[in-house]
């Protein structure tokens, strides 16, 4: 293999592992940007927000960890 073919493989899986980290992390932002206002809805007292959508923002920031970390894992445990 060549000196080109070895960068551009190894930026490709570069580029693909910055998206596997960027894009659940994204998610995550915008899950806990939700939960905020949520808790921010609770708090206020002129504002009610059901239990129902409160269990759904801190279900969707729990399943974004989740996934984030279970592929942490997956490749971990891949590489031994």
């Amino acid at each position: 293999m060549s000196t080109l073919e070895t960068v551009i493989v190894i930026s490709l899986v570069m580029l693909v592992l910055t998206g596997m980290i960027i894009l659940p992390a994204g998610m995550c932002a915008d899950t806990l940007i939700d939960a905020q206002e949520a808790i921010e809805d609770v708090l206020d007292e002129d504002d009610l927000i059901s239990a129902e959508r409160l269990n759904t923002f801190f279900t969707g920031i729990s399943e974004n960890y989740r996934i984030i970390y279970g592929a942490i894992t997956e490749e971990v445990s891949d590489e031994e």
